[in-house]
């Protein structure tokens, strides 16, 4: 699992695009792992553009969200702050 890839996807305006070939790999790693939610291009897409892969990440699961606070994300700055870190399913 890249926590550094879900460090960047719960910092980022989500719906998010991506399609570097590793990034792809490492969205759909999280995804299996529970962690965000994620689509893909269906396979009739996929033959229209062969050799080209993207991933849409549309939301970090809850589950996503308490393995980002396992890790001290946000960080303990916004913690002492007293923001809360959203939950989302």
């Amino acid at each position: 699992m890249s926590t550094e890839m879900l460090k960047q996807i719960a910092a980022s305006r989500l719906p998010l695009v991506m399609s570097s070939p590793k990034d792809v790999e490492a969205v759909l790693r999280l995804r299996a792992a529970g962690l965000v939610l994620a689509i893909t291009p269906s396979a009739a897409d996929l033959a229209k553009m062969p050799g080209f892969r993207v991933v849409q990440v549309l939301a970090v699961t809850q589950k996503g969200f308490e393995e980002l606070q396992c890790v001290g994300y946000p960080g303990e700055s916004a913690r002492e702050k007293g923001r809360e870190v959203p939950a989302f399913s």
